[in-house]
């Protein structure tokens, strides 16, 4: 078979350029793959260094008023402060006008340029792309590594609320199997983005929850919320961030917590007006099963401090201080003089927080 590479060369989409643009001319928003990992951009940057930049990555051009928009559409997505003051437009000479550009897809290779020091970054540069088109692009871009599941929550959020109003008819069930997804997949990516944004980002990895909180805990708390509010009883923003602490320490897996809000709708929905079940009611009934475990873990993690103090006091065997008693050292200097002053302050008519207190006071000095 002979093949003309004239006449099967693709045509280029009207308003469609293949430019090697400087890469601090483009601007870089939230993308719906919000994290990436470190080995793979290092990967990335060693395959780019070798061969260069095969892929262009996607790039829109945008008139200021088009940028105005497509800003405050990301920001509604996100819970993001972007402006267009922040970036600066590019002007085209041949199309006589300047233009806003913003990264569509192409993050990992922006950045992994970015990293050598290259400074032009191959790109496929698009103008006039509406905001809908460029958000399906970035998802589907990230589909061969797996999204995490907050942002693929918020993607199918989108989807189902610009599909379902351009086709009333639209079924949930029809619109998960476009999608590859079941209709609970979807529900819960509904109830997840329905959360305030701060209380979504606690899916991220945090000095409180070093793995951040369960997609799954977060679902359950939106759940537990929905019911609420349909008898007028939300939980405020700081009341959703407190019981998700609770869900966490008290039920420790999805599958407990989703028996446990059961639960608390069955009995919200049973009593009517004659039942509230205020963020307090849960936090003391958390308080019973956190306090004693706590107190346990700290007794036994002092005493077991007090043996390997005795060990090197008494010239026992230095490979006592191994790697994992040096942090349980620094683990307790860091509870003293950052935590405890918070907790102290928050009990100060709790019994034996005075002399707590004074204790704390000693350790300052």
């Amino acid at each position: 078979m002979k093949i003309s590479l004239v006449e099967s060369a693709a045509t280029v989409p009207e308003d469609v350029y293949q430019l090697n643009l400087p890469t601090r001319t483009i601007g870089v928003l939230q993308q719906v793959r919000s994290r990436m990992t470190r080995d793979g951009l290092e990967h990335l940057m060693a395959s780019i260094k070798e061969i260069g930049q095969k892929t262009a990555g996607v790039v829109i051009g945008l008139s200021a008023e088009e940028a105005e928009k497509y800003l405050q559409q990301v920001n509604d997505l996100w819970g993001t402060s972007y402006r267009i003051c922040d970036f600066e437009p590019v002007h085209f000479s041949e199309l006589n006008g300047n233009f806003y550009l913003f990264l569509v897809t192409g993050h990992r290779r922006l950045t992994a340029v970015k990293k050598l020091e290259i400074g032009t970054y191959l790109t496929e540069l698009h103008l006039q792309i509406q905001f809908l088109d460029a958000f399906i692009l970035q998802f589907h871009e990230n589909i061969h590594e797996e999204v995490a599941k907050d942002d693929e929550a918020r993607f199918l959020t989108v989807m189902w609320r610009k599909q379902k109003s351009m086709d009333e008819g639209l079924s949930l069930s029809e619109f998960a199997r476009r999608h590859g997804k079941t209709s609970e997949a979807v529900r819960r990516a509904v109830r997840f983005t329905s959360l305030p944004v701060s209380v979504q980002k606690l899916v991220l990895p945090s000095e409180e929850y070093k793995k951040g909180v369960a997609f799954g805990i977060l679902c359950e708390l939106a759940r537990l919320q929905e019911a609420r509010q349909a008898k007028d009883k939300p939980y405020t923003e700081q009341d959703l961030t407190h019981l998700a602490y609770v869900l966490v320490v008290q039920q420790k897996t999805v599958k407990a917590a989703a028996m446990w809000v059961s639960a608390q709708i069955q009995e919200l929905q049973g009593q009517g007006n004659m039942f509230e079940l205020s963020i307090q009611h849960v936090v003391d009934g958390a308080r019973r099963s956190v306090a004693s475990g706590l107190e346990y873990d700290v007794r036994i993690g002092s005493e077991h401090m007090r043996a390997i103090a005795r060990m090197h006091k008494d010239g026992g065997i230095r490979k006592v201080a191994s790697g994992a008693a040096v942090n349980a050292v620094t683990n307790a200097v860091n509870l003293t003089t950052k935590l405890a002053p918070d907790i102290l302050d928050g009990i100060k008519g709790a019994r034996h927080a005075p002399i707590a207190r004074e204790a704390l006071k000693k350790v300052g000095t």
